[in-house]
């Protein structure tokens, strides 16, 4: 993508988190995986709001500050600039260019979409802010003949309890698996723990506000989020270290 976009309100938007209400533009899914065999695949974009919009769309390797400008993904996006009109819907598509991507494992990148707000039409409309409000959405490559499922990959998932007292979770499958929700129950007292993602074959260390007892029973519940974006419950029991 060459195109350039005012670096201004490139700026607001990496500024800002979760969608705020007074924002129109809703994707038709939280979360996209794109199979190797797949020629393309779409995100449906949407204004709900009672203006038409302009909206640029990009993709990025995981570094939220990239610049349409300046990545460099093994994917073709388009339109990446667009026009929606209220109540009206635009089709992305995204196409894989080729080069080397790992066959043992997902990749994952981001699908970046900016919605920007028309111009003041009139003098009490100048006085208002104007914001430029930024979406980030996983994209998920998906080679052929991976082991397992990426349903399955959650219930894999080995907990154990750090040396440090923290609590330590490792991925053996070939899928990310994002968790919504990790909660501990450590003598009767309910431990949460930040939401976090966890990529194939990797392993990670949460840490925890009070140390996990080196000794006794810990009961885990946790909730992952699936190829279409809804929440899974698993149970299970810490393990040793």
């Amino acid at each position: 993508m060459t195109r350039r976009w005012p670096l201004a309100l490139w700026a607001v938007a990496t500024l800002l988190g979760a969608r705020p209400a007074s924002a129109g533009v809703v994707m038709n899914a939280t979360r996209y995986i794109y199979d190797a065999n797949a020629k393309e695949i779409t995100v449906k974009v949407s204004n709900n709001g009672k203006l038409p919009v302009l909206t640029q769309a990009w993709i990025d390797d995981g570094d939220a500050r990239s610049t349409p400008e300046h990545v460099n993904v093994p994917f073709n996006l388009t339109p990446p600039i667009a026009r929606v009109e209220r109540g009206k819907s635009q089709t992305l598509r995204i196409s894989h260019t080729g080069g080397t991507m790992p066959a043992d494992r997902e990749s994952q990148y981001w699908i970046n979409v900016l919605e920007v707000p028309p111009k003041a039409e009139n003098a009490e409309d100048t006085s208002k802010m104007q914001l430029a409000f930024r979406y980030r959405l996983k994209l998920f490559y998906r080679p052929e003949g991976l082991p397992g499922s990426a349903a399955a990959a959650p219930n894999k998932l080995s907990w154990t309890r750090a040396a440090d007292g923290g609590l330590s979770v490792s991925n053996p499958s070939a899928y990310h698996v994002t968790l919504n929700d990790v909660r501990l129950d450590v003598d009767g007292r309910d431990v949460s723990v930040e939401p976090f993602a966890i990529g194939p074959f990797a392993s990670t260390t949460r840490k925890l506000e009070k140390a996990l007892p080196s000794a006794g029973e810990i009961k885990l519940r946790y909730q992952s989020i699936n190829d279409y974006g809804g929440f899974v419950t698993y149970d299970k029991t810490v393990g040793s270290p």
